[in-house]
């Protein structure tokens, strides 16, 4: 799901640009045709990826409350006048000057008007472009699992409601997950969950699925790893690090902040 969802961003970004770069052709030699593509292709990456990178950070440092909307917003918001700099550098480096810089007398009020305009001029087709890379986020979640109610109420790493609250994401997963959740990893945008029967790739947050799960059926031992405790075969220490070697064979890193929960834990636990 993730590789498709890059895919999808990579494809609607070139053909944004093409699509811009054909509105933009004048007659001229095959060199001049094939250096306007590349120019808005470059352009285009640079702010869509600006755009992505800002998502991200946001994604990651927001309060866990923040809606997909606010934060995509906020997003588009902060990669805006990072753009018009960005492309206004690379105007002037390829001999395009859009700030005033040839005009005489009041230079810097000359370009700080003109990047003023340059930001309400751009904005439109910036917004454009970041919604229409949010399309696949959107589409994907349509339906906000947490507001759906969890049928399993077995005490195990599956869907168990915690602190009071009706869930959850795990519950809203289609289809089911198959067997019990031994492990998950944090991977990006996504949640790599694994069971003693399957591995599925899940978009949420990761803090957002790890509080759903009973402090009884397992922990995390970093801040991308949970780890079921039946699932753990083996605690090793090298040193200062420390990792779970899994009855499947996989390792999950304990890393320092969540070691001492960790080893007090397994204190409680039948695990050598």
């Amino acid at each position: 799901m993730k590789h498709r969802e890059e895919q999808y961003l990579a494809v609607m970004m070139l053909f944004a640009a093409v699509l811009i770069a054909a509105g933009h052709v004048t007659q001229g030699n095959l060199v001049s045709l094939a250096g306007n593509y590349l120019y808005w292709i470059v352009r285009i990456f640079i702010e869509g990826l600006l755009f992505l990178a800002a998502r991200q950070v946001l994604e990651k440092y927001l309060p866990q409350k923040a809606s997909f909307m606010s934060v995509t917003g906020i997003a588009i918001l902060v990669s805006h006048p990072l753009f018009v700099l960005s492309v206004t550098a690379m105007d002037i480096v390829l001999g395009y000057p859009e700030l005033g810089i040839e005009t005489n007398g009041g230079v810097m009020q000359s370009r700080t008007g003109a990047f003023m305009l340059e930001l309400l001029y751009l904005s439109d087709n910036h917004i454009a472009l970041c919604a229409l890379l949010s399309l696949p986020r959107l589409l994907l979640n349509t339906e906000n699992p947490s507001e759906r109610i969890s049928s399993d109420s077995q005490g195990t790493a599956a869907a168990e409601p915690t602190r009071g609250q009706a869930p959850t994401l795990l519950s809203a997963i289609d289809p089911p997950l198959s067997g019990q959740i031994s492990w998950m990893e944090a991977q990006e945008h996504y949640v790599r969950i694994t069971t003693d029967e399957e591995v599925r790739m899940v978009l949420c947050r990761f803090s957002d699925i790890v509080r759903e799960l009973s402090d009884d059926a397992g922990m995390q031992t970093h801040r991308s790893h949970w780890v079921a405790y039946p699932a753990i075969a083996e605690a090793v220490k090298e040193g200062q690090n420390m990792k779970f070697v899994l009855t499947s064979g996989d390792s999950v890193p304990v890393s320092r902040s969540f070691r001492s929960t960790a080893e007090a834990k397994l204190e409680r636990l039948p695990v050598s």
